[in-house]
């Protein structure tokens, strides 16, 4: 009895150490999603895409083409995967835009989560934002008014990163740090899309991925299904 009694009891320990483990790998891994489009369809519970006009999407390819084909439409996608007003959060996203795309094309942090809208002007609720593009590419931020950080970027095809780490913002060009802004209080959304505005802007980006990491974020689920069975593996060993 003692002997199956203590069998039990190192069974038990186990079982907790690997849950414990568990626990401990889930929080190493916690807050961080890698959206590469491997199916057909957006995932709503993530994203959402606000298109006017005659503006479309399609995911072909394990890619997200956006295009925007004349200056009256517009298109973008907004990140709905969990709030990122007040905590660290960061996006690491690889795009092509195309070389006829009018000085459009933006990575962006925004204000109010707007669908393109008319305007001949930069709308203030955009506060901080990377306009891809022939004449303009670079890192802009809007603290009462615009004006760049004075680093260019690529114009058409790269890797960005934007790191909000409490009130600054690292930006990145191709794993590359370019600079730190002050991240500006009412910064409350992330987008993402080749035309803003339904007006003077039109063209096209293409998106191979898009990885999202902050305390809201999900975790990707197949990374987290695969670390439970390697634990599950490690308590059948140990048995």
């Amino acid at each position: 009895m003692d002997l199956k009694r203590n069998a039990h009891l190192v069974i038990v320990c186990l079982l907790g150490f690997a849950l414990a483990s568990f626990g401990c790998i889930s929080v190493s891994i916690a807050g961080t999603y890698r959206e590469e489009f491997d199916g057909n369809k957006i995932d709503a519970t993530l994203w959402e895409v606000m298109a006017e006009g005659d503006a479309s999407y399609k995911i072909e390819n394990g890619q997200l083409t956006m295009t925007s084909p004349d200056e009256a439409d517009g298109i973008l996608i907004y990140w709905r995967g969990g709030d990122i007003s007040d905590v660290d959060f960061s996006f690491e996203i690889k795009a092509t835009v195309s070389a006829e795309t009018n000085n459009a094309g933006v990575i962006s942090f925004i204000r109010t989560d707007l669908p393109p809208t008319l305007n001949t002007t930069i709308n203030g609720e955009w506060k901080t934002m990377f306009w891809c593009g022939l004449n303009t590419p670079g890192w802009y931020i809007n603290n009462d008014d615009w004006k760049s950080t004075g680093t260019e970027g690529p114009e058409f095809e790269g890797v960005w990163k934007a790191a909000i780490k409490g009130d600054k913002i690292d930006c990145y060009f191709d794993d590359e740090k370019v600079v730190t802004i002050d991240k500006i209080p009412e910064e409350r959304f992330v987008c993402f899309g080749p035309d803003t505005y339904t007006s003077h802007y039109s063209g096209e980006m293409v998106i191979d991925y898009i990885e999202l990491s902050g305390p809201t974020v999900p975790d990707t689920a197949v990374e987290a299904a695969g670390k439970l069975s390697a634990v599950w593996g490690m308590l059948k060993i140990e048995r």
